[in-house]
């Protein structure tokens, strides 16, 4: 059905069931004309809204109304909309057909439709796309991509401040201007804008996944294998099996314990004690050992301490023995006499001594070096008590677990029991109780384990699904990039040709060599530069607008709806000979155009040439003949 076209054929608005506002439109130029203050710019809002824009902020005749009504033309075919006049989230119910059948219709045949998209139901984006042919998104993260965001683009108003290239908003997002930006240019659809979403949402998941994962690692035992769930339920097993045993023996425990192993019984009580004192006297030595380390580390840090004193009073007697030494006393320190200059270095000027300021440097670092040597065994002999005594409390800690496991044992069994046989039952009662609790600790570990199970198995999809995503987005990108630069061009063309055909008013406009869209940004650029004269970027705006139309006009792989919304071309000040060239070059543009446009313009400077029936809608409107007829 070819590229979209998108023509408004009718707009009709009505008040308490009277019509307050009705005219017919046509394909290419048309144009609302009047005096200022009288409605033009509540009709182009009008126009806005009933094609899926979120408006509410309505001047008091626009309040007063209670709907407005349009036909308009798509890819396949008519379509007639309706809606209140509401708030921004106000729904629009659709008639598919022509405005004299909906008219005919009550309720009967109109489907209403919401303005955002819901799980429950389509949108009225979603339908008016579908009928443009214009790609529709498929994730819900693009949603936020509707009419009303495509019509920000397409309709110029006065609200907003020339500079801007989009219709304001105060809850903007660079994103989504991006994405409508490459949508209207035919740049991937809305795929790219979408694995962004995917990718800034996998993210996010990704690193919470990740920080759990680490936790939950930690907190498993480094000793013992127990990180993974077949392990664990394979160790369960084992502790099953024993203890199923266990049961069996104290069953039978008449059969397998006589009573006459009263011997073997004292014996093995016996060799237990002989094991118990041997551990405390282990104990007891490791405690000794290590109270030793604990004396010597201290007696070690003491002597450290006093060596670095030492070498450091060694350094300062020789720093002071230098400046002293080449000191020439002019008096005897002793009786104060005039002593004789000695021009020999070697010969103190005092007593005629003769010296050597090597020699005693040698004496000073011979005592040096002494004290250093120390200092550098004593360090060595600290770090080897330091790594015994490590040893030795790590021994401790294992001797004394076991100590306390034997000593355990050995009260349940002989303590507590005053024969084999309660003794066998006692031990054999004991070890249930030790594997119920392994058992509970297991049990935890399991649920643990499958959660790091899960989370790694996560982890590992969403990795790859990152990996195919980013991948997608180069190929994709590298796409854009080549339709981006001939579809920026393009429309670079279109403006540099606008610009160069206004009066000499803006002398960056004389001859650009670039002009410059930026969605993402917001913002349009001359050469690298924006705003300029308040007029002048009304001109710009307009232009900018207007070259986007015209380069979708002349190649049929933009997405542009071929229709525009201009409010005031000649708002901010501008001279009626600028307004007039601008309202010129835009019929003279559209007339080079062969498939079918709309372009809807209101102007209160209204070039005399353009007076024609083929152009013009409605009467000149002034204020004593408003746009909106609410009286009567």
């Amino acid at each position: 059905m070819g590229c979209p076209r998108f023509t408004l054929n009718r707009l009709r608005v009505l008040r308490q069931g009277r019509v307050a506002y009705d005219q017919e439109f046509h394909e290419g130029v048309n144009i609302i004309r009047g005096e200022n203050g009288s409605g033009k710019s509540t009709i182009a809002d009008f126009i806005f809204y009933a094609l899926g824009g979120e408006f509410d902020s309505w001047k008091d005749a626009a309040a007063r109304c209670d709907e407005v009504q349009a036909e308009v033309l798509t890819n396949h075919g008519k379509l007639t909309l309706l809606r209140e006049i509401g708030n921004k989230t106000t729904p629009i119910k659709v008639f598919f057909g022509p405005f004299d059948q909906a008219d005919k219709h009550a309720l009967d045949g109109w489907e209403s439709f919401p303005i955002r998209r819901s799980d429950k139901r389509e949108s009225f984006s979603q339908v008016l796309f579908r009928s443009l042919n214009i790609p529709e998104a498929q994730s819900v993260g693009a949603s936020n991509i509707t009419m009303h965001q495509v019509m920000r683009l397409l309709y110029s108003d006065q609200r907003t401040p020339s500079t801007r290239l989009f219709r304001f908003e105060s809850f903007d997002k660079q994103d989504i201007r991006e994405a409508v930006g490459d949508l209207i240019c035919g740049i991937s659809g809305y795929e790219i804008y979408e694995i962004n979403l995917q990718l800034r949402d996998l993210d996010a998941e990704f690193a919470k996944v990740s920080q759990r994962l680490s936790s939950l690692i930690q907190a498993l035992p480094r000793d013992v294998q127990l990180d993974r769930p077949d392990t664990i339920h394979s160790q369960c097993r084992l502790l099953d099996e024993e203890k199923l045993l266990a049961h069996r023996e104290i069953e039978n425990v008449d059969t397998l314990v006589s009573q006459g192993e009263t011997k073997e019984f004292l014996k093995a009580r016996q060799s237990a004690q002989q094991s118990l004192f041997k551990e405390k006297k282990a104990i007891a030595s490791l405690e000794e050992s290590i109270e030793k380390h604990e004396l010597e580390l201290g007696e070690l840090t003491k002597y450290q301490a006093f060596l670095a004193e030492n070498i450091e009073q060694v350094r300062v007697a020789e720093s002071t023995f230098q400046a002293i030494g080449a000191i020439e006393f002019t008096r005897c320190p002793a009786c104060l006499s005039h002593l004789q200059s000695v021009f020999d270095p070697h010969v103190c000027n005092v007593c005629g001594q003769n010296t050597d300021p090597e020699e005693d440097k040698s004496k000073y670092n011979q005592v040096r070096l002494d004290l250093e040597i120390q200092l550098r065994e004593s360090k060595q002999l600290f770090s080897e008590h330091e790594t015994r005594l490590t040893k030795d409390r790590v021994e401790l800690r294992r001797v004394k677990r076991s100590y306390s496991k034997k000593l355990s044992a050995y009260s349940i069994k002989f303590d507590l029991s005053s024969s084999p046989r309660e003794a066998f039952l006692a031990e054999r009662y004991q070890r249930v109780g030790q594997i119920d609790q392994e058992l509970i600790h297991l049990t935890d570990m399991l649920s643990v384990a499958e959660e790091v199970q899960s989370l790694s198995q996560q982890k590992q999809t969403m990795q790859r699904q990152i990996t195919d995503l980013s991948d997608r987005r180069k190929v994709l990108e590298i796409q854009a990039q080549s339709r981006r630069s001939s579809a920026i061009n393009a429309v670079s063309d279109w403006g540099r040709l606008l610009l160069r055909s206004d009066l000499d008013r803006q002398p960056e406009f004389k001859n650009p060599d670039l002009v410059e869209l930026n969605f993402r940004d917001d913002a349009m650029f001359v050469d690298g530069q924006m705003n300029f004269a308040e007029s002048s970027n009304v001109f710009l705006k307009n232009t900018a607008i207007f070259s986007l139309f015209m380069a979708a006009g002349g190649d049929e792989l933009f997405n542009h709806p071929r229709f525009i919304l201009l409010d005031n071309v000649e708002d901010k000040g501008m001279e009626v000979e600028r307004s007039h060239l601008f309202q010129r070059l835009i019929v003279e543009h559209s007339t080079e155009l062969s498939e079918r446009h709309q372009i809807i313009y209101t102007t209160s400077m209204m070039n005399p040439e353009l007076e024609l029936d083929d152009y013009v809608i409605g009467p000149h409107y002034t204020h004593d003949k408003r746009t909106l007829r609410l009286k009567g």
